[in-house]
């Protein structure tokens, strides 16, 4: 899939559409994997599985989205060195990814023990969950984490390839990881029983196997632009002021998503207080959150790409007229998917909640809150949209910022609401985060525009 040319001073909607549609394909498959999960574990002689799934996800989530930053600064960078025609900056761009990925990720497995027992140690600190919950999600935990050098340099893969345009490759190879994983998951819990475990197991082989495909879509792009081996400078790779800056974007949106892993961290934790069932149904609630989030993600994906696109011209009238149009156009298409989100959930929310669950006090408890699930696209979509316009720009810092007021804000807001209205508190308090980050992401917003004009 390509960008048409830059000489356009107008991005248009089919340019969104194709760049936009596949993403969001991509992006939804993730929580389809945690519904599947959630599905099958329900149907096992281990429903209360649900909540250990939760537990230990929660570590990774934190893991996997704080070294996020990875994709992002790739998508960043790459893109801006593509609108300028620097194929070499592109793939400088990927190798200094892909070191830090396979550090971080040889890390995370190094260091598995300390991090295992330091996490469930705070996650159990005013928690209900029963022990017999947390033992399973230890057991998860220990399966999964050698997977994350390969779950990180997907990572990596998955942010070049996204600058470069191609958001179907993304989609085929997000299709094939969630496809696998989905198959290997149902078997080993429905078939064999092993629960938890089970999930653990087949989500690490979809892993491993998912890197080794996202690495045949970087070599195929890399082929069609010039060659495999081609544009490869270990004078730019080493060069200090390329590595200066690519470790001060990292480093800004690994505070960022630091924060936004601790937040969803925080939310699950703090769900835990009111019990297994509760804990259940808000694991539950969250697939079907995820699954809108990332669905709309797709238009925040395709601004990425165009705004880094139009950042990275060096005629700055034609990148002003291009990036003003990619916002435009990316934010009406984003808006108009949420309120299809919303009516679907509308319809329809309690048919999938009633497909998720069986029958009994998690479904009840997880009707009793959807309504939080409904209203939510309106809500995020602002947000993710400025997410995707800041990650192309390569705005770290602001996006840091925004993230550290949004949080000062929420974790109070979680303990006084949910502290008045249980766990109706609790959601509340997790919609206003989002509200608050598109609020201190749009204040920020003139910055860019004035970067134009500079």
């Amino acid at each position: 899939m390509t960008i048409s040319s830059p000489a356009d001073r107008d991005v248009t909607y089919g340019q969104v559409l194709r760049l936009a549609w596949p993403a969001s394909v991509a992006a939804s498959v993730t929580p389809l994997l945690g519904a599947v999960d959630v599905w099958a574990l329900a149907r096992s002689d281990r429903p209360l599985d649900i909540a250990a799934v939760g537990l230990a996800s929660v570590i990774f989530s934190l893991a996997y989205w704080t070294f996020g930053f990875l994709r992002m600064s790739v998508v960043g960078l790459t893109a801006q060195a593509a609108g300028a025609g620097d194929e070499s900056g592109a793939r400088t761009s990927l190798a200094h990814g892909a070191a830090l990925g396979a550090l971080i990720g040889f890390a995370l497995v190094l260091l598995q023990a300390p991090i295992g027992a330091a996490s469930f140690e705070l996650l159990s600190l005013g928690s209900g969950a029963s022990t017999q919950t947390f033992q399973a999600a230890e057991d998860y935990f220990s399966i999964r984490i050698w997977g994350a050098p390969f779950a990180l340099a997907t990572y990596v893969c998955f942010g070049w390839l996204t600058a470069r345009g191609r958001t179907d490759y993304l989609m085929i190879a997000s299709l094939f990881i969630t496809s696998l994983n989905i198959a290997l998951d149902y078997w080993f819990v429905t078939e064999f029983g092993w629960g938890a475990k089970g999930v653990a197991a087949g989500t690490l082989i979809a892993e491993i196997a998912g890197f080794f495909v996202c690495a045949g879509f970087v070599a195929a792009v890399s082929h069609a632009h010039g060659g495999v081996f081609a544009f490869w400078s270990r004078r730019a790779i080493v060069d200090p002021k390329g590595l200066r800056r690519t470790l001060q974007v990292n480093r800004d949106i690994f505070i960022r998503t630091l924060l936004l892993a601790f937040c969803f961290a925080w939310f699950v934790q703090r769900g835990g207080a009111f019990g297994d069932i509760t804990l259940a149904s808000n694991q539950i609630l969250l697939q079907l959150f995820l699954l809108t989030g990332l669905a709309l993600d797709g238009t925040a994906i395709a601004a990425e790409t165009l705004v880094g696109r139009a950042v990275g011209l060096r005629d700055r009238s034609l990148g002003l007229a291009r990036y003003q149009s990619a916002v435009r156009r990316t934010f009406l298409i984003g808006g108009a998917a949420a309120l299809f989100f919303v009516a679907l959930y509308g319809l329809y929310g309690g048919v999938l909640v009633r497909f998720l669950t069986p029958e009994g006090a998690i479904r009840e408890t997880t009707m009793i809150y959807l309504p939080w699930v409904v209203v939510s696209p309106l809500i995020v979509v602002i947000g993710f949209q400025l997410d995707g316009i800041f990650i192309g720009a390569t705005r770290a810092r602001e996006m840091r910022n925004g993230m550290i007021v949004s949080t000062a804000i929420y974790v109070p807001a979680t303990i006084l609401f949910a502290g008045n209205s249980g766990n109706h508190g609790l959601w509340a308090a997790f919609l206003l985060y989002f509200i608050m980050r598109a609020v201190t992401l749009a204040v920020y917003m003139p910055r860019i525009r004035k970067g134009f004009e500079a």
